[in-house]
C-alpha cells in the first residue's frame, strides 16, 4: 500500500488527510469517532482523521514528506481501535536523487525530452518524459518515483506522453515544495558534493 499524508491547519483545520487511491471517486463512507474511511466499492480510497492533534502533534503545511515510524504507530493505533485497515511504514519519501544518463528530443514535440534516469543501484534506469528547459545529460536532480504522491495531492503513475512511456517525474524546487523556489522554474540542480544518486532527497536536507 502506498499513501500520502497531508496536513494544513490553515486550509483543512485540524484534519489529517490520508490518500491511498486518489484516482478513485469514493461512493461509500464509514465513520467511527473522528475517523472517516472513504471507499470505492470495497477499495479503500483514503482516510480523514479529524481533531488529529488529540492523538499526535503535526507540524506541516501540505504533504508530509517524511513520516517516522512513531507517528505511523500512533495513527495505526487509532485506525485499529476504529476497526479500520492500518498503514505500513514508509521506508522512503519516494523522491530520489537521480542523474540523467541519456537524453533525446521527443520526435513529436518541440519542448519535451525523453530522459534515461539513474535513480540508484537497486532500480533499473527509468524512462521519463520531461519538459524542463534545463534538462541535460549528466544533470544531478530529483526524481519522484512511480506512485509517489506530490504536494498537490496527485500521484505519479506510469503513463504515455505523446506515445512514449514515462515512469516517474523529474522535479523543480517549486514542485518539491522548497521554500524560496515558489517562482523558480526548471529542474532543481543538485550540488555534486552534497548528494549522490540513490539517496532519499528529503533525508539529505
Amino acid at each position: 500500500m502506498n499513501y500520502g499524508l497531508y496536513y494544513n491547519y490553515k486550509s483543512l483545520k485540524d484534519t489529517l488527510i490520508i490518500e491511498i487511491e486518489p484516482s478513485l471517486l469514493p461512493n461509500k463512507v464509514l465513520k467511527n469517532g473522528d475517523i472517516v474511511a472513504l471507499f470505492k466499492d470495497d477499495t479503500l480510497v483514503g482516510y480523514n482523521i479529524f481533531n488529529v492533534s488529540n492523538i499526535v502533534k503535526i507540524k506541516a503545511e501540505g504533504l508530509i514528506k517524511e513520516v517516522n515510524k512513531e507517528v505511523i504507530d500512533v495513527i495505526n493505533f487509532a485506525l485499529k481501535n476504529a476497526n479500520f485497515i492500518t498503514l505500513p511504514y514508509k521506508e522512503e519519501s519516494g523522491y530520489r536523487v537521480a542523474r540523467i544518463i541519456d537524453i533525446e528530443e521527443h520526435p513529436d514535440s518541440e519542448h519535451l525530452h525523453i530522459c534515461k534516469v539513474d535513480v540508484g543501484s537497486d532500480k533499473e534506469p527509468l524512462t521519463i518524459v520531461c519538459g524542463a528547459f534545463n534538462a541535460k545529460k549528466d544533470l544531478l536532480c530529483v526524481c519522484a518515483l512511480p506512485f509517489t504522491f506530490m504536494g498537490d495531492g496527485t500521484q505519479i503513475v506510469p503513463s504515455k506522453l505523446l506515445k512514449v512511456d514515462s515512469y516517474g517525474m523529474l522535479c523543480s524546487g517549486r514542485e518539491l515544495g522548497l521554500k524560496g523556489y515558489e517562482n523558480i522554474y526548471g529542474l532543481l540542480e543538485l550540488d555534486e558534493s552534497l548528494y549522490k544518486v540513490g539517496d532519499d532527497f528529503f533525508k539529505c536536507l
